[in-house]
């Protein structure tokens, strides 16, 4: 959505359309926030309250140029909003935070790399065997270039090249659907 009417309308005195736009505006923010931030619904509704307060009487003053941008800039605010109200809230709270983790953080990473150890086995097993062959040559020498592939593999580096960053493509690609 353009709020470049927005802006003129805000300029321009027109509070009806002023009010009509950001009240179209004030939904999709919060559910930005919500869904990106993991903001509550509370939180949300203040950090967009927020920011509509420091925006408009920076449009009032002619402070924006670039109207166009100005659902972006909308949306950094409310990000910026609703982090300084987790942050001033976490300051100013009665109970003091836990500055230690509750697990030993190799514990989580430990998790982390062993779960995504089992996707990239499970990805491994799905190739085609000559790839099979390549992935298993690249752990054995990471620092293998297309030379060293194409020596390896009798194939030519041109062909070496495209075959590993297949390979490295559909593994990721598995990666990602798995993870």
């Amino acid at each position: 959505m353009d709020y470049t009417e927005l802006v003129h309308a805000i300029q321009n005195g027109d509070d009806a359309k002023a009010n009509k736009l950001c009240a179209e505006a004030h939904p999709i923010l919060i559910k930005y926030l919500i869904a990106n931030m993991g903001a509550s619904q509370e939180d949300a509704e203040d950090a967009v309250q927020k920011m509509f307060e420091f925006l408009i009487p920076k449009i009032q003053k002619d402070q924006i140029k670039r109207p166009g941008g100005l659902l972006s800039y909308m949306l950094m605010g409310c990000r910026h909003a609703f982090l300084k109200n987790i942050r001033d809230y976490n300051i100013n709270d009665q109970e003091p935070l836990e500055e230690d983790p509750s697990i030993d953080a190799t514990q989580i990473w430990n998790l982390v790399n062993e779960e995504r150890a089992s996707i990239l086995k499970k990805c491994i097993e799905s190739l085609k065997s000559h790839y099979k062959e390549m992935v298993q040559f690249l752990f054995q020498y990471p620092e293998a270039d297309a030379n060293d592939i194409a020596e390896n593999f009798d194939i030519s580096i041109n062909n070496a090249w495209i075959r590993k960053h297949r390979v490295i493509k559909q593994l990721s690609d598995c990666a990602q659907s798995n993870y």
